[in-house]
């Protein structure tokens, strides 16, 4: 049964949504933040694969240990997204400096984030529930975007081609994010299609 609610003679179902907000979920994912930072502090090359290969592994396993220790949240659902957005910016404002990547790469690899984040934003503010859960675009994304990053410390003058790849996963998550939040927002009009 639901919402803690015991069948006859039966335990209580668990309730996710109470488990608190320091889960080692979210603790994996709030993790990416300082390592961001230490994109700024940091430039030996085996030393900033490392920070991104710890973020992307705190990515791939913060999700999977919530739902192994049954403690998904929404908190953490939206927390995830949010630390991935700070991850990457991080990372790649690091590199602007060193001219390994120039400002319109920089906006083909965050084009994403800028459009979910903006979307979340201003449907918060009109008052709107804005879910926000990953989608198969939103993961592709990621996955290029740490490979463009890779591709930054040790391949430079061929990284135009990951940028590329994720600017086409981005315009794919976008649409995939748009048509699934008009979805969630207005059933109605999608059962009608």
């Amino acid at each position: 049964m639901m919402n803690g609610l015991s069948a006859p003679g039966g335990p209580a179902a668990e309730d996710h949504h109470g488990v608190g907000f320091l889960t080692i979920g979210n603790i994996l994912s709030l993790l990416r933040i300082p390592l961001g930072f230490m994109f700024l502090l940091v430039s030996e090359p085996k030393w900033v694969a490392a920070i991104v290969i710890a973020g992307a592994a705190t990515d791939l396993l913060d999700g999977l240990v919530a739902r192994v220790t049954h403690t998904e949240s929404e908190i953490g659902a939206l927390l995830d997204p949010f630390c991935d957005r700070v991850f990457v910016f991080l990372a790649l404002v690091s590199f602007l400096p060193t001219g390994r990547i120039d400002w319109a790469a920089f906006l083909i690899l965050i084009l994403r984030d800028i459009f979910t984040g903006g979307v979340f934003l201003v449907g918060r503010l009109a008052g709107k529930e804005m879910p926000f859960h990953s989608r198969l675009g939103g993961k592709i994304t990621t996955a290029l975007q740490v490979a463009a990053l890779l591709t930054l410390i040790f391949y430079p003058d061929y990284v135009k081609v990951p940028v590329y790849l994720a600017g086409v996963a981005a315009v794919y998550a976008i649409i995939d994010y748009g048509t699934a939040g008009v979805r969630k927002m207005n059933p109605a009009a999608s059962e009608a299609a």
